[in-house]
This record gives C-alpha cells, sequence and structure tokens, in this order.
C-alpha cells in the first residue's frame, strides 16, 4: 500500500469530527462486518490494565486508523485473526529490542524506525492523538500510552500489507 498522505488524513479527521454519535455508531457496524476481527481486537486487548476511556479512546482512534488506510490507493484486505497476531508479535519483539537499548542509542533507533515506516503519517498521527489526549484527560493515563501506541500500531501494520 502506498503511504497515506498528511492531507488524506487531515481531511478524515474533518470528516469525522463532523459526525454524530450515531453517525459513529453506524460506522463502528461497518467496521464490524468489514473488519470483524480488528473490532473484537480493538475491544478485547489489553485486559484489565486499559480503563473504560482508554477502551473508549483506544476503540475510536482504532475506528480513525480503519477509515484513514481506507482511503488509500487499494482496497483494504480483511485481516484475520492470524494476521492480527503475527504483527502483535513483532512489535512485542520491537519493544523488547528497544527496552535493551542503551539511552544514547534509543532515539537514533526510533527516530530511525519511524523514518523507515510505511505509514508513518498514520503512526504520527496516532501518537499525537495519544499524547493530547493524556493532557486534555485525566483519566487517560500516561503509562498506558505505549501500550495504545503498539495495539494501534499493530492495526496499521495489518491493514498495510
Amino acid at each position: 500500500m502506498e503511504p497515506i498522505s498528511a492531507d488524506t488524513i487531515e481531511k478524515t479527521l474533518q470528516k469525522m469530527e463532523k459526525m454524530s454519535l450515531t453517525d459513529i455508531q453506524k460506522l463502528m457496524d461497518k467496521m464490524g462486518e468489514e473488519q470483524p476481527y480488528v473490532l473484537a481486537y480493538l475491544m478485547a486487548i489489553g485486559g484489565n490494565s486499559l480503563n473504560l476511556d482508554e477502551r473508549e479512546l483506544l476503540v475510536y482512534l482504532g475506528t480513525v486508523v480503519w477509515q484513514i488506510m481506507s482511503q488509500g490507493s487499494e482496497p483494504l484486505a480483511q485481516v484475520s485473526g492470524e494476521i492480527l497476531d503475527e504483527f502483535e508479535e513483532k512489535n512485542w519483539q520491537m519493544v523488547e529490542y528497544l527496552q535493551g537499548e542503551p539511552d544514547a542509542d534509543f532515539d537514533t533507533t526510533v527516530e530511525t524506525i519511524f523514518k523507515n515506516y510505511p505509514q508513518s503519517e498514520v503512526l504520527r498521527y496516532v501518537i499525537e492523538a495519544l499524547m493530547f489526549e493524556t493532557k486534555e484527560e485525566a483519566s487517560i493515563r500516561e503509562k498506558n500510552i505505549g501500550l495504545m501506541a503498539i495495539y494501534l500500531k499493530t492495526i496499521i501494520d495489518c491493514f498495510n500489507t
């Protein structure tokens, strides 16, 4: 899949901001029909480590990512449970690798990963949205940003295949 542009992300966000709660519910129903494993993953992942507000934000941002990635040059393939598991495992391996990096190399490694990531603008949107919500909402705990970012990166990876 071709990289999604910042312009496409902005247009999608503007469209979603205009949606009513009913429209968003219909959109989530559509996501459940088109990408049932992705929606189930977003609803179940994280277990008890996420509070209700964090879970709602995760599902909402996952829906936004689905809408953004749907604007790509090719139709999205239906994501299976196996594909989700595969990409989640790769992302946890990346986290383990980064945890082993010396502080001096960590920033360089993260920058390299980000620069070479095929959907860097989508990932940037996710990280910025998580950081903004943490500052705006006390119920979004800073300690869960990384966890939520990995879950959402997994979704991006699945859609990018």
